[in-house]
């Protein structure tokens, strides 16, 4: 044998494509999570800020305040 065949070369790209799909998966998993913690903690928060500046609720400085902290 003179080195590595077709047939291991093969498989050892199939694998590391593999591992490389499965941490690729796992970090678009990660980020959409993120994205969709951060969208349900702040979004909701400012969307019922503006609709109890846009019902009178409140005052415009205390919608700029209230919204000032909201955005950290």
């Amino acid at each position: 044998m003179y080195g590595i065949g077709y047939i291991e070369l093969l498989l050892l790209l199939l694998m590391v494509g593999f591992f490389v799909l499965v941490i690729g998966a796992g970090i678009a998993a990660l980020i959409w999570f993120a994205r969709r913690v951060s969208t349900a903690e702040g979004g909701s928060a400012l969307r019922i800020l503006r609709e109890r500046y846009a019902r009178g609720e409140i005052s415009r400085e205390e919608y700029e305040q209230m919204r000032d902290e909201l955005r950290g």
